[in-house]
């Protein structure tokens, strides 16, 4: 009796694992072009922080995908806007048929100081085309 009501409590606890595993999806599907696309920023210390833009294709022969643009804001301490201080692109993956592209860059802040970062991601195929833009959250430098 006590093996059967393990082996009944271990298959439901492996039956919710899988359904909560499956029911949410980390990423859901953006568009009929994207996959889906991410934006982190993270400090590195002595004022430095590192940007990482990715972007995934619905299939692995997209024929353009990348970033049209990203930029790199500072907060105003005065008056708590938010100010470009950095800016690039278009940066797209030069493989014609690519599924995915990624960039990254590091920039020399200002320890103390917020930094947030945004893109516009962007992704075509022989069936149309798709763009999304996202800011990260803002990040303290050390």
């Amino acid at each position: 009796m006590i093996r059967s009501t393990k082996r009944s409590v271990s298959v439901f606890l492996a039956v919710l694992f899988l359904a909560a595993t499956f029911s949410f999806p980390a990423h859901a599907e953006a568009s009929d072009q994207i996959a889906g696309y991410s934006i982190t920023i993270t400090p590195m210390g002595s004022g430095q922080v590192r940007v990482v833009v990715s972007v995934a294709g619905t299939h692995p022969f997209m024929t353009r995908i990348g970033f049209p643009s990203i930029a790199l804001h500072e907060r105003n301490n005065s008056n708590s806007s938010w100010g470009t201080v950095f800016s690039t692109g278009p940066h797209y993956n030069p493989n014609a048929t690519a599924g995915s592209h990624s960039y990254e860059f590091t920039y020399q802040g200002v320890a103390g100081r917020q930094y947030r970062a945004h893109a516009s991601f962007f992704a075509r195929d022989s069936l149309g085309s798709d763009s999304r833009q996202a800011t990260s959250p803002f990040i303290t430098a050390t």
